[in-house]
């Protein structure tokens, strides 16, 4: 995932510094998003104590106001550095496109590259600029999120930082072990792609002689097969893909419950206090 995040900010050039600033208030916007469970840590330990008033009541409900405020205003500002950023960064990669398609021979033209100029364009470079560029800076800042929250668990105890080290590395496996199979299909689909768009193109282009010299039937044929072809590569991806989706969500759910049974077990034979043991309650399945 940090190569495929460097790859796309060596792409980016000149748009590399609303992209970071992105991902900055895209930490902050998590970290505030963390509020509640911060406000409820506080008022539970404060109920324990028995030092629990009304007036530390008024004062979490202001936090819990303020922090949605925080929210919007940082949410709001990533999305128009990263989105921004993208769609202008595209918008400067199809104008290098069109440079350089202006010095290929009439020839390129002809080879069969059309479907495959205008698969990129309308595929490829769209799924980056409407997908990719909208979470690349929500994705740098899992990445600190991830280092800050196991070094937390390191603070409320040092086993479960470790549980929280070994349960993230597993994570990490089956996270590159999906993206090795994405890659893995990602040659077919692109082909697949291609291979529809020709046809389109070719269907459409030839509309007129194909009626006058009715041959709607066989043009049809490659059209409907070009459609079952990639219509049968993306059910294939799908059905490679969904196995580890399964155990990455699995992977997640059962970190989660180890743990929070770790954590009882803690607290049980007296290794922290309940204040601690709540808490982890409260922030195991973040």
């Amino acid at each position: 995932m940090i190569a495929l995040l460097k790859r796309i900010l060596d792409l980016a050039q000149g748009y590399r510094g609303r992209i970071y600033g992105a991902a900055v208030c895209s930490f902050f916007k998590a970290l505030f998003g963390k509020a509640p469970f911060i406000v409820a840590f506080f008022m539970i330990g404060g109920f324990l104590n028995h030092s629990l008033t009304p007036i530390h009541c008024l004062w979490a409900g202001l936090a819990l106001l303020a922090s949605v405020a925080v929210q919007a205003i940082f949410q709001n500002l990533a999305d128009r550095m990263q989105s921004g950023s993208g769609f202008e960064m595209l918008a400067d990669l199809r104008k290098r496109l069109g440079e350089r398609l202006r010095r290929m021979p009439m020839g390129f033209f002809t080879e069969g590259n059309i479907g495959r100029i205008s698969s990129v364009l309308s595929t490829d470079m769209v799924f980056i600029e409407e997908n990719f560029m909208m979470v690349v800076a929500d994705l740098m800042s899992y990445l600190f999120s991830a280092i800050i929250f196991i070094a937390f668990m390191f603070w409320f105890d040092w086993r479960l930082g470790l549980l929280s080290v070994a349960i993230t590395a597993i994570i990490w496996g089956i996270g590159e072990a999906m993206k090795k199979d994405t890659l893995a299909h990602s040659d077919a689909r692109q082909a697949a792609a291609r291979a529809t768009t020709d046809a389109v193109i070719d269907f459409t282009e030839g509309m007129g002689i194909i009626k006058t010299y009715n041959i709607l039937g066989e043009k049809s044929k490659d059209l409907v097969d070009a459609f079952k072809l990639n219509c049968d590569v993306n059910l294939e991806f799908e059905s490679d893909y969904a196995p580890w989706a399964f155990a990455l969500n699995l992977s997640y759910g059962l970190g989660s419950v180890a743990v929070l049974l770790v954590s009882w077990l803690l607290y049980a034979n007296g290794s922290i206090p309940l204040l601690f043991f709540i808490g982890m309650m409260l922030f195991g399945f973040e």
